[in-house]
């Protein structure tokens, strides 16, 4: 596994364990996630703006901090919004007492593993 993948899987690894919607690990505490209970609330309304939003600069900001192209390259891997949004759709059906936070570090290992095959 390469460095930042390794570094990546330790430090989402770390946050997971954390259960609370104020995660805090190494010393960093993050404001503003919500749950999954009201992520599908907001997506079934079509009004989960500011999830959505949330999500986008938490999945930016950890691709920035850790050095992985989370949202890929325009052309080739590119991710778009709306298959991270089915994506945590699908996670939080099926996790319904968990927290954004969690399904987002779970989606972004998954993408880092794979940009790093």
């Amino acid at each position: 596994m390469k460095r930042p993948a390794l570094a990546c899987a330790v430090l989402l690894g770390a946050l997971s364990l954390q259960p609370a919607t104020n995660v805090l690990a190494a010393d960093i505490a993050l404001r503003g996630a919500s749950s999954c209970a009201l992520w599908a609330k907001g997506r079934a309304q079509d009004d989960a703006k500011y999830e959505k939003t949330w999500l986008t600069g938490y999945f930016s900001g950890l691709a920035i901090g850790l050095d992985v192209n989370f949202w890929g390259t325009k052309g080739s891997d590119e991710l778009d919004t709306e298959t991270v949004w089915k994506w945590m759709d699908g996670y939080c059906a099926a996790n319904a007492q968990s927290s954004l936070v969690q399904g987002a570090e779970k989606l972004f290992l998954e993408r880092a593993i794979k940009l790093n095959k």
